[in-house]
């Protein structure tokens, strides 16, 4: 049983939006109305447009370029991929930190008539020999960019393949996720129109995420360029150096990782007063900090997001605080419901236009994962009374208490709402007792938490309280190659912890 949830952003039930410029097809989806047929067209325009604009910098002294002098480049990267054999369709992987040539090669494969592969550069290399295996793709871009004639190929129509991003394999194998242009062209369109998102012409956004990333280069560095804004492009991963980079810069929009927004909150000096919005991703971040954040770009509006790889890095822009109402809208032409036996809590499906066409080669799991019309996602919400979304984890994740299931996130959130606790996660464990719920904390600096203290906090959300043994305070959570906190990790080390203690069965 499925409930729809209903946002402002996306049009009514009937055939046509409001405005005209969605209308509701044969196939039971939104559609934006007066998209141009592929991405390279569109971007074709925005640099004749705004050809002697910044479109990009990199900063400590990288290259700053023109939307003429980026465009002509990536130009002559096209040029350079066909001499070496790339044509139509073909796949070319990208493997390179954030900065100008990223961006360079990216539009240059997409000039070129290709398929661009995003390889996260954390990434080693049996992981990247994964990925171009299964891509296909003809060549790794990790080094110097080719060049040759100038080139564009802007002959692709809105169901040919755009992007080819892998997933971050976090409930198993990376899987590849087809973007068409449509996919990617909706996504641009949404988050431009979104009035809690916005992308205004002339804005300085800063990108502090790996490009990667479907959100990242869809839903940030995209819309930034089509807009005329100029993208920022950093390699600062301390928050001094990032504050600097902010006011140097006149930063108006920042996105950023979890980590490093930590950083940036803790920073000493003042600086990035021309911020107006702070983009968060999707991982938590404690009351503590967003307190600090909120005191230092007192003039930004705080916001973080819900996407997925296989929705093209569209979704929810969820607000921090300081709006009426629910806390959360849609990207236009985006929409949800909540799938469960219980009205208030359940799986989220989404279907819109920047849902995926599917995975790469894999027509089976596509078919399990959009069901119906509609994306599951595997993430739990749960409804509140004013009609607000809660997260509250991975489906996957749900963790077995005497007193029933919970979820990781919502224990997590509980956890962050401590302020001795700066960083959080909740797994479930198996002890020779059966299943339980364990937990590993960062203290904030200076604070001396106790892990009494931790677990009794947590005695009124949970109705249970944790074992001493499976709980930890670690002056870091372990993460992967990508960045992400690595759950399994902090599982193995709380199973050993209460697996047995002086030869006895003890959890606790």
């Amino acid at each position: 049983m499925a409930s729809l949830l209903a946002y402002p952003s996306t049009a009514d039930p009937s055939s046509q939006s409001n405005d005209g410029r969605m209308v509701r097809r044969a196939d039971g989806l939104l559609h934006h109305t007066g998209l141009t047929p592929c991405l390279t067209e569109l971007l074709d325009v925005t640099a004749h447009r705004y050809s002697t604009r910044e479109a990009v910098v990199e900063v400590d002294g990288g290259p700053r370029l023109t939307y003429g002098r980026l465009w002509t480049s990536a130009s002559r990267v096209a040029g350079g991929l066909l001499e070496q054999g790339v044509g139509i369709g073909d796949r070319v992987a990208i493997r390179m930190p954030n900065g100008v040539r990223w961006v360079q090669a990216f539009l240059g494969v997409l000039l070129a008539g290709g398929v661009p592969v995003p390889i996260h550069p954390g990434h080693g290399a049996a992981q990247v020999r994964r990925i171009l295996a299964d891509s296909g793709s003809l060549l790794l871009l990790d080094g110097e960019l080719p060049a040759g004639r100038p080139f564009m190929d802007d002959g692709a129509a809105p169901d040919d393949s755009a992007l080819l991003f892998y997933t971050g394999g976090t409930t198993g194998v990376p899987k590849g996720v087809v973007l068409s242009h449509e996919n990617v062209l909706s996504t641009v369109e949404g988050v431009i129109r979104s009035g809690a998102d916005p992308a205004v012409a002339g804005v300085r956004h800063a990108v502090a995420l790996p490009l990667s990333s479907a959100t990242a280069c869809v839903a940030h560095l995209l819309p930034t360029l089509v807009a005329g804004g100029t993208v920022v492009l950093t390699s600062a991963c301390d928050g001094a150096g990032l504050l600097r980079a902010l006011d140097v810069e006149r930063v108006e929009r920042l996105s950023v990782s979890a980590p490093l927004l930590r950083r940036l909150a803790r920073a000493s000096g003042a600086g990035g007063g021309s911020l107006r919005v702070l983009a968060l991703d999707d991982e938590p971040v404690s009351a503590t900090t967003l307190t600090r954040l909120r005191e230092r770009f007192p003039a930004a509006e705080v916001v973080s997001g819900w996407a997925m790889t296989e929705t093209g890095g569209a979704g929810l822009v969820l607000r921090s605080g300081g709006s009426e109402g629910p806390g959360e809208s849609a990207h236009a032409g985006m929409e949800f419901a909540v799938a469960g036996p219980a009205p208030d809590v359940g799986e989220l499906w989404c279907r819109g236009p920047s849902v995926m066409r599917g995975y790469w080669g894999d027509p089976e799991t596509t078919a399990r994962t959009v069901a119906g019309g509609w994306l599951h996602t595997g993430d739990v919400v749960r409804i509140g009374p004013a009609g607000e979304v809660r997260f509250v984890g991975r489906a996957a994740d749900a963790i077995e208490i005497p007193r029933g299931v919970v979820y990781s996130r919502e224990i997590e959130d509980a956890l962050l709402a401590h302020p001795g606790v700066a960083e959080s996660v909740v797994v479930g464990v198996m002890t020779p007792r059966g299943p339980d719920l364990g937990l590993a904390v960062v203290p904030e600096p200076g604070v001396d938490l106790t892990i009494d203290a931790v677990r009794a906090h947590l005695d009124a959300p949970l109705g249970h309280r944790v074992p001493p043994r499976l709980c930890a305070a670690v002056a870091a959570l372990p993460r992967t190659a990508t960045g992400r906190v690595d759950r399994r990790s902090v599982r193995a080390r709380l199973e050993v912890s209460c697996s047995t203690t002086k030869g006895s069965v003890d959890v606790g």
